[in-house]
């Protein structure tokens, strides 16, 4: 038979087990408010991204590209100078000197565009889709390598990577068009 004092004590142990539990309720939300406020932190530092670097030649790489007029010494050149932007963010992303490999994927987006430009514009029909086809394999060959810039670089450089890659895409197709005719087979 449970005595007086028995009963005290269980009433007691449920009056301590019942406060704790309270207590703990009303802690749930607040200890759930710092967690979501954490996420939510992350997640807008995620979404706030660096503006995409300038497109520009430097001086020398103007004079390097204007010295040589001729189709293939040109696209050599602009190919070449464009390997050695990408080396150099290649470099500056390996270092996590972000906004310098940043600037150098800006100076290489500009040859990739300017010597594009170049051969779409150049007169000689055959030198000119010689060139297109050099330049589109020459484009295939950079793809992999700023792909792997975007999975390295924090996610604020991430957008204008996406976009750069999407740009390398665009650039091969117009650099492959003027080879098809509308039927689809190879021009003459």
């Amino acid at each position: 038979m449970p005595t007086r004092r028995s009963n005290i004590l269980n009433s007691h142990s449920r009056l301590l087990r019942l406060k704790w539990q309270r207590g703990l309720i009303s802690l749930l939300p607040i200890i759930l408010m710092i967690g979501l406020g954490e996420m939510i932190h992350a997640q807008v530092d995620d979404l706030v991204s660096a503006p995409p670097p300038l497109k520009q030649l430097s001086k020398s790489e103007r004079d390097s590209l204007n010295s040589k007029p001729a189709i293939k010494d040109r696209n050599n050149i602009a190919l070449s100078l464009m390997e050695s932007r990408l080396r150099s963010a290649e470099k500056f992303g390996a270092d996590e000197n972000f906004f310098l490999m940043y600037a150098e994927l800006g100076g290489f987006h500009a040859l990739m565009d300017n010597n594009l430009d170049f051969l779409l514009r150049s007169q000689e029909p055959a030198k000119r889709l010689s060139g297109l086809k050099r330049f589109e394999i020459g484009l295939r060959s950079f793809v992999s390598r700023v792909e792997a810039l975007r999975r390295s670089a924090p996610s604020a450089f991430e957008p204008y990577i996406i976009s750069l890659l999407k740009n390398i895409s665009q650039a091969r197709e117009k650099a492959l068009e003027p080879m098809f005719d509308d039927a689809g087979q190879r021009a003459q």
